[in-house]
């Protein structure tokens, strides 16, 4: 049997650059929503660029999410402005991940 693809060369490139990189910083936020809001709270965390994840979940909290930025400031400022601002949402507990 023939390869066909024994002619074609991968493409290999490379980006160089002066930067540095830094590693993000994570976070699991769980999450109470008001009654029957579970849901409303899923669609609008997934909205959230920082939010990577977001599961619903049984038992003390109603969902977990993961939240991944820049900083532990950054984290702070999302999870305060932005994940405890929703209406659907009672009450956050943030667990960062060192």
């Amino acid at each position: 049997m023939e390869n066909v693809f024994a002619e074609e060369r991968p493409a290999i490139s490379a980006v160089v650059t002066d930067a540095v990189l830094k590693p993000k910083r994570s976070a699991f936020i769980f999450i109470t929503a008001e009654s029957e809001a579970s849901r409303l709270a899923l669609d609008d965390l997934r909205k959230i660029d920082e939010v990577q994840e977001v599961y619903l979940a049984l038992g003390a909290y109603d969902l977990v999410a993961k939240v991944s930025c820049d900083s532990l400031d950054h984290i702070r400022e999302s999870v305060l402005k932005r994940i405890r601002n929703l209406s659907s949402i009672k009450s956050t507990l943030t667990l960062t991940v060192i």
